[in-house]
Parts: structure tokens; sequence; C-alpha cells
């Protein structure tokens, strides 16, 4: 699939020297500047500036420069250019942080399978395993791990009726855990005996 032509593309009639130049202009921002380069590209022996001194060519005179970006519009293809090269960016960081939270996700899951195994085999997992999972996966989500991330401005006092529903659950928290802590205390007095 070929890249669709845009206006930082090389322009009809514009030559290779032309848009090279077009180019160096675009990440040195002046006419001035590009020439004070353009004269010392064949000084430097990097690999990448051997590419550009090739394309360059002989440099030509200052006013030859200046009517190259009158006719193709250097200042606002330059302008183009850093708004596509903003949004390539843009896009370029979607992907990372896709595939960083695939792999957290991907992560999460296998912990979460472990630690379901653990379950299943009647071995707990330790709150340090739980407490790192929930926040690798709350941290992927952009959701807050301490009180201090929270927004403060979206909370309220609780009404009657959510202390009186919260005094209930906690209750019933309560006994759920008398009942394991006497369970576990049967299962290792019948262990004694």
């Amino acid at each position: 699939m070929e890249k669709e032509k845009t206006i930082t593309s090389r322009l009809p009639k514009e030559t290779e020297q032309q848009y090279t130049a077009w180019l160096l202009y675009c990440e040195v921002g002046s006419i001035e500047k590009l020439i004070r380069l353009w004269d010392g590209v064949g000084q430097n022996l990097d690999e990448s500036w051997m590419v550009f001194a090739r394309r360059l060519g002989k440099r030509p005179s200052h006013t030859t420069i200046g009517n190259w970006s009158k006719r193709y519009n250097w200042i606002q293809r330059r302008e183009s250019k850093i708004v596509e090269d903003l949004e390539l960016l843009k896009q370029k960081l979607k992907k990372i942080k896709r595939e960083k939270l695939y792999k957290i996700a991907e992560a999460f899951d296998k912990i979460a399978n472990k630690i379901l195994k653990q379950l299943r085999s009647d071995k707990e997992p330790t709150i340090l395993e739980w407490k790192m999972v929930w926040e690798m996966l709350q941290v992927e989500l952009g959701k807050p791990t301490t009180r201090a991330q929270l927004n403060t401005a979206e909370q309220r006092p609780l009404t009657p009726e959510e202390k009186e529903r919260g005094k209930k659950i906690h209750e019933a928290v309560k006994w759920y855990l008398e009942q394991q802590h006497k369970k576990e205390d049967i299962e290792q007095t019948d262990k004694k005996s």
C-alpha cells in the first residue's frame, strides 16, 4: 500500500536536492542555519550525513535557496510537517500504550490464574500478591491506587442509609472471618488428635 501523498511529500517538479534542502530546513528552522549546516555537511563523516551530502550536492546561492523556499512554500510545509510528525508520534504512543496494557493484562491474567489455583487447592495467596496484581491493573487503567490519588471533588459524605449498609457489610465480614477462624481451629485440633 503506497503512502498517501501529502504537502510534506516531495512536490511535483521539486528536485531531490530541493526536497532534501527543505527537509534539512525543517530540522534547523531557518535558511541561514540551513546554509551553515549545508556548508558543513561534507565535513561530517557520519553515514547519515553522507547520504544528505549526496542528495544535497553543491550548495546553490542564498538567493536560489530563498526562491526555492517561496516556490515550494517551505514555511507552511514545515508547519504541516510538524503537525504530521506530531500525529505520527501520537499514533506510536497509542500503540505503545495499547501493547503495554495488553502485556500488563496478560501478566494480571497469569497471576490471577496462579492465585485461583492456590485458592482451589486451599492455599491462600498472600495479600501482597493480591495487592501487587490489583495495583498493576489500576495503574494501567489510569485509576487511583492510593487515597491521595482520589479525586476529592467527586467525594461526598455518606448518607445515613449508606452508613447503615456499611455497618451491615462490616458485621457480615466480621462474622465470616470468625467462622473461618473457628473452622481453622477445629481443623488444627483434629490434626493434633
